[in-house]
């Protein structure tokens, strides 16, 4: 609809600028058949833009570098724009019947007419980065207030200082959907479904559990989850270099940390999936760090913030208040997380 305006208004402004050398219909028709062909090459500029240089240089601090490329594509395409003029538009004018158009032969008018050219394409890739970036602006303005709302939902839970198991309810969504398409999958995964019915019911309440039981329902977790996305195309890494014999650790922290990531990475519309989990433990310093993928063009604000992080931040606050530290890192096309707890020094040891 956007480009169908362009053409429109752009060949309205042609025909009133025309003179009376023809109908107004049939200047308008040229005029329409010309925009409408070049019109790609200013699409192709536009997305250029957009597409490749904001998220590959602006988005990533590399001004120089972007505004280098900009120009040097700026030259490309005003080469494109003179090759039509000189090539395609005079077949347009000899089948419209109107005279074939007059290029400028002085070199003043020639720089005229080149530095024309020039700010009417640098004007549209403006034009074009600030719809897109206004358009960011818009979805983090909206994140801000689902932001909020979700805060002012997790103060209700901060005197208990429990997670609550939210992740228990996207699991059965997505399984109430598994059963529908693959039965037989879905059947596989009630023993681990079981195992983590009975972790939350149980170990949830208790003050400390052991570190190895809890990488041992992490792995149930993943193991579940790639059960889950068999017919889906996500790939799972999970490196776990742990010896946690006699390491204990506050309930609830690391497998909703690391459910987070799936509710993240399938909420967002991507061809194909990746979440990749390494888990360290070196002198009792347990590390966690996750990523996973996201589209280039989102905005990143909510991206890894959300109330299960706010949860699990305000958990780590109440248990390990000086001797932890959790990090979000959210880059062009991937949302690092990273975690690391002193399991010596809780509160409660």
């Amino acid at each position: 609809m956007f480009w169908l305006s362009w053409i429109l208004y752009y060949s309205i402004v042609a025909t009133m600028s025309a003179g009376e050398q023809a109908s107004i219909i049939r200047i308008f028709f040229y005029n329409l058949t010309v925009v409408a062909q070049s019109t790609p090459l200013d699409m192709g500029f536009c997305y250029f833009v957009i597409y490749f240089l904001l998220p590959r240089f602006l988005f990533k601090g590399r001004y120089i570098t972007m505004l280098l490329l900009w120009l040097l594509a700026s030259f490309v395409w005003m080469a494109g724009f003179e090759a039509n003029s000189y090539y395609i538009v005079p077949y347009i004018s000899k089948w419209y019947g109107f005279p074939l158009p007059m290029h400028p032969k002085r070199f003043s008018s020639i720089v005229y007419e080149m530095f024309n050219l020039f700010s009417q394409l640098n004007m549209e890739g403006c034009v074009a980065a600030s719809i897109k970036l206004g358009k960011l602006w818009y979805v983090k303005e909206q994140e801000v207030d689902l932001l909020r709302q979700e805060n002012e939902k997790a103060k209700i839970h901060d005197e208990e200082g429990l997670m609550q198991p939210a992740f228990l309810a996207d699991l059965l969504a997505r399984l109430q959907t598994l059963a529908d398409t693959a039965p037989l999958i879905a059947a596989g995964t009630i023993k681990h479904l079981r195992n983590l019915f009975t972790y939350m019911l149980y170990e949830n309440a208790q003050t400390k559990a052991s570190l190895k039981k809890e990488l041992q329902l992490v792995e149930e977790y993943i193991q579940l989850e790639r059960m889950m996305a068999a017919h889906e195309p996500i790939t799972i890494h999970l490196n776990n270099k742990t010896d946690a014999n006699g390491e204990t650790i506050a309930p609830s922290i690391i497998l909703p940390f690391i459910e987070n990531a799936f509710r993240q990475v399938y909420i967002q519309p991507l061809p194909e999936r990746r979440v990749d989990i390494q888990i360290k433990l070196q002198q009792s310093v347990l590390s966690i760090r996750i990523c996973w993928n996201k589209p280039i063009d989102t905005s990143t604000l909510a991206q890894g913030r959300n109330i299960i992080m706010q949860n699990i931040a305000r958990r780590l606050q109440l248990i390990y208040p000086q001797s932890h530290e959790l990090k979000t890192y959210v880059e062009v096309e991937q949302v690092r997380v990273e975690l690391s707890i002193n399991l010596k020094k809780a509160i409660n040891q």
